[in-house]
């Protein structure tokens, strides 16, 4: 595969993954970047999180955390309180909405998981991994707004 094709195929792997996030995502009212948040929260397994430390564990711009984490306090999915130690950081609670929701965000992202590995043997799923991980690295290194 030449370079121009990796690009389009990577081009269209993307719009492809906005148009299936919309259509499986459209009867829930949230958006990916907040199912996709809210599982790595329930993954985390605390009461409660510090923004900073999902900006680390997602690799995500603190703007595009601020932002997410903002519209899923306003839809009542999360709370979020200053941390009495240090007036800096913002801690984040899970509120009983976002607890109600858990299956399903899980099963939503359990089956994305599914699809995108459909027909790829076990074997070559780490090969893959490795080669999109040297791609990101390889596009980090030449941009100078990273994302943490």
């Amino acid at each position: 595969m030449s370079g121009g094709s990796l690009l389009l195929t990577l081009r269209q792997i993307n719009i492809c993954l906005g148009l299936y996030e919309n259509e499986q995502l459209s009867d829930s009212g949230m958006t990916f970047a907040q199912v996709f948040l809210l599982n790595e929260i329930f993954s985390i397994d605390t009461p409660c999180v510090c923004s900073t430390e999902l900006c680390e564990r997602v690799g995500f711009a603190r703007s595009s955390i601020s932002r997410t984490l903002k519209e899923l306090r306003k839809n009542g999915y999360v709370r979020m309180r200053m941390d009495q130690a240090d007036n800096r950081k913002k801690r984040v609670f899970l509120t009983p909405k976002a607890y109600a929701a858990r299956g399903s965000v899980q099963k939503y992202m359990e089956n994305l998981n599914r699809c995108l590995v459909r027909e790829i043997p076990e074997g070559s799923l780490e090969g893959i991994e490795s080669t999109l991980q040297t791609i990101l690295d390889n596009i980090q290194q030449e941009t100078l707004r990273r994302p943490t």
